[in-house]
């Protein structure tokens, strides 16, 4: 789980510890979230880690996937939840905001999707978080939505190069997710206005889009890959 102490991270880890694997979470910084994350997948009676990794880092990525191969035997299940959101139109953006939100959505999925490619055991799941705002590709989420469509061609492309050993790539994309990414992005009245513009009256919990990486990860869904999976409640 790269970048699984996070709220949806922290949810999805769990998840998948509920069901008894061994459940390896990274993060690059908030130690007493780490810990707390790892406190819970351990109550679930697994063998657990919480490893200090930059995903934005080539390197430390590569360690830490060489590291819980070498560990633990094998590598079935890679879930990638990094990332960041700078709401503002294209003018305003600096060299800066580029460089972090590419960094940070596009760079830290490209080096899990290639560690994944190199480590993941034969007929694994892998799962990358995107959004459904790239589908709306304008206005002041352009370049985070250009940071995230990029990340949806990648998963294409790692689900053809890894479909012959039987391991699927899929790419799930939620609609905002009331946690503290989404309120540090947003204004009071932006959060209102989205969740009037939701047909559910609200926006999306953790809870909603665990279940979809849920069924990703699992053998039912082996015939999957390739695909963006839009949890949004048709807000979008």
């Amino acid at each position: 789980m790269v970048g699984g102490s996070g709220s949806q991270g922290a949810a999805f880890a769990e998840n998948i510890a509920s069901r008894g694997a061994t459940t390896v979470i990274s993060y690059a910084n908030q130690d007493a979230r780490a810990k707390q994350t790892l406190a819970a997948l351990e109550r679930c009676g697994v063998q657990a880690e919480a490893v200090r990794s930059d995903a934005r880092s080539s390197a430390e990525v590569d360690a830490l996937f060489e590291g819980v191969v070498a560990r633990h035997g094998r590598l079935d299940i890679v879930v990638h939840t990094p990332g960041a959101v700078i709401k503002k139109p294209l003018v305003d953006f600096t060299d800066e905001d580029f460089d972090h939100l590419i960094n940070l959505n596009t760079r830290s999925a490209f080096n899990t999707l290639r560690a994944a490619a190199r480590h993941i055991a034969d007929g694994g799941r892998c799962v990358v978080l995107s959004t459904t705002l790239t589908s709306v590709m304008t206005g002041p989420y352009g370049l985070y939505s250009g940071s995230k469509a990029a990340v949806e061609r990648m998963v294409l492309a790692a689900a053809k190069e890894l479909g012959s050993r039987g391991v699927t790539v899929n790419a799930v994309a939620p609609g905002p997710i009331d946690n503290s990414f989404y309120r540090a992005a947003e204004t009071p009245e932006s959060i209102e206005a989205a969740r009037h513009h939701s047909p559910r009256n609200r926006v999306g919990r953790a809870e909603d889009v665990v279940p979809v990486v849920s069924w990703l990860i699992s053998d039912e869904a082996g015939w999957v890959s390739g695909q963006t999976i839009r949890v949004n409640g048709a807000m979008f």
